[in-house]
């Protein structure tokens, strides 16, 4: 407990937990919980380490029957340990000394609104964050109208494109096979969205060459479609902008519940390191899928399903975005005639490619590298 007096003088009490605070305090008393401390642990061999005591609220504590409780926790690295509030609080300056001491006022939503408030905007769609001069840039992308501002359940089309920062470093084992030891690093260099319905529909209204501080080892450009000139803020004539401005435009519509439509999408997110619920994803790799089988490229069912050709000298983000974009519409098409006859068609489409080898006639298959990527739990 704080009492201020008028003459500025500063009154600490110690004020027990279990008590409860008075409905009408006056106005210069507040009350106050601890609600973190940060010690140092000493050590003669070395320098000691910091510890964190952190009593973690009821929102973190919900139960499916709806019964909450606050307990003290222990952060040490990696270790989380629960503990009782004594041993919290407890000082010993021999080993154990407080660095910092976190104070929580009680009863604190009846004073302040604690509303949590998304900072990331509509904005982020509108502002420019290009890195090259508007009279040299090639504009591939149209925005967004007011009218067709994404809202919950809108579908969005997705795809992106990688380079590489380093490469992927194996070693060849006695039995001839090769082992890898690091896999190589990969970047986002270019993200694009399409508008999902309207009139617009497979229009892109984000097409963004993403500049990187790092050195680019590999442009992958027979996969990636991205040029070592494309990414120079000096030489480029893309719509060159930073990660950060990327990544917010993508978090502006994770959050407001977008359905993302695309080929591959888990490793895309992956790989650009954000977290999308499952809801919100739309995979073509899925939804044209036989459980323990081969993932279908998606040039080859752009062949089969839409009779198109893609890819054909490079990659390009608008048309596979676009592709699964159609894709997604080709299946519901066919699923809307029944369960059977969407399993019927993915299933012939299995006996098709078995026999001819999963070759497209008259076109020359080459390895992607990405899809070559191994990620933990991604079947991809």
């Amino acid at each position: 407990m704080m009492d201020l007096h008028p003459d500025g003088t500063l009154n600490v009490e110690e004020y027990p937990d279990e008590q409860a605070v008075p409905r009408d305090p006056p106005p210069t008393m507040k009350y106050y919980e601890v609600l973190a401390v940060v010690y140092n642990i000493k050590d003669e061999k070395t320098a000691g380490n910091l510890v964190a005591c952190i009593n973690v609220g009821e929102t973190y504590h919900q139960r499916k029957e709806k019964v909450t409780c606050t307990q003290w926790y222990l952060f040490n690295d990696f270790s989380i340990l629960p503990i009782e509030k004594h041993e919290a609080c407890a000082v010993n300056l021999d080993w154990k000394v407080p660095c910092t001491i976190y104070f929580k006022r009680r009863h604190l939503t009846k004073f302040h609104d604690l509303t949590v408030t998304n900072p990331i905007t509509v904005k982020v769609l509108k502002e420019d964050f290009g890195l090259v001069n508007p009279a040299n840039r090639k504009v591939t992308f149209e925005p967004l109208t007011e009218e067709e501002l994404p809202k919950e359940g809108d579908v969005v089309a997705l795809d992106a494109e990688f380079v590489s920062l380093n490469q992927e470093e194996s070693e060849l084992r006695s039995d001839g096979t090769r082992s890898m030891i690091k896999p190589s690093h990969l970047t986002c260099a270019r993200m694009t969205c399409l508008r999902g319905k309207g009139e617009k529909k497979g229009t892109a209204f984000i097409d963004d060459y993403i500049s990187t501080q790092e050195q680019v080892v590999d442009y992958l450009t027979q996969w990636s479609g991205i040029s070592p000139g494309d990414l120079n803020p000096e030489l480029s004539t893309k719509n060159l902008t930073t990660l950060k401005s990327t990544y917010v435009k993508l978090r502006y519509l994770v959050d407001n519940k977008v359905v993302f439509v695309g080929h591959g999408l888990k490793k895309d997110f992956r790989v650009i390191n954000i977290t999308v619920p499952k809801d919100q994803i739309v995979d073509t790799v899925q939804l044209f899928y036989i459980p323990r089988q081969r993932m279908i490229s998606l040039k080859y069912l752009a062949w089969y399903f839409l009779k198109t050709n893609i890819q054909s000298s490079t990659h390009d983000s608008v048309e596979d975005a676009n592709t699964a974009l159609q894709l997604y519409d080709k299946y519901q098409e066919i699923a809307a005639e029944g369960s059977d006859k969407i399993r019927a068609a993915i299933k012939e489409m299995y006996e098709v490619g078995r026999k001819d080898q999963w070759k497209i006639p008259d076109v020359e298959e080459l390895e992607n590298p990405l899809d070559m990527l191994q990620f933990p739990g991604n079947n991809n």
